[in-house]
């Protein structure tokens, strides 16, 4: 489902997006290439890695632990952000992913219906 966010141009529960690209699910340490900083990160892929799809963390949610994430999964989802043409240029030409996936807290309704009478 798209989002009306303008950075966010899709979302999916976590388990749907587990079951569309994984359905195997790891957390493990990553390394910034450019700063050398080391960062906790999530793939999904299949049984050969064949189709690894990376996740980072949501800032807001910070880092979870395998046991975090399982407790919490129907809590949880996974955005898509918009990748702008010079990011996209640059994983293309280093040949890395090039679309951007978050791990978030599902955010609260807060559209309010309209009775419109119709």
């Amino acid at each position: 489902m798209a989002q009306n966010n303008s950075n966010i141009i899709n979302n999916w529960s976590l388990v749907a997006f587990a079951r569309q690209n994984g359905p195997k699910m790891f957390v493990g340490e990553c390394t910034n290439a450019q700063t050398g900083d080391t960062f906790q990160s999530i793939s999904f892929h299949d049984g050969s890695r064949q189709n690894t799809v990376m996740v980072n963390f949501s800032s807001n949610l910070g880092e979870l632990s395998p046991r975090e994430i399982a407790a919490r999964k129907d809590s949880l989802q996974v955005v898509e952000l918009r990748v702008d043409a010079e990011t996209l240029a640059r994983r293309k030409a280093e040949g890395r992913q090039l679309r951007s996936f978050i791990l978030c807290s599902v955010g609260e309704n807060t559209w309010q219906e309209v009775d419109l009478g119709l």
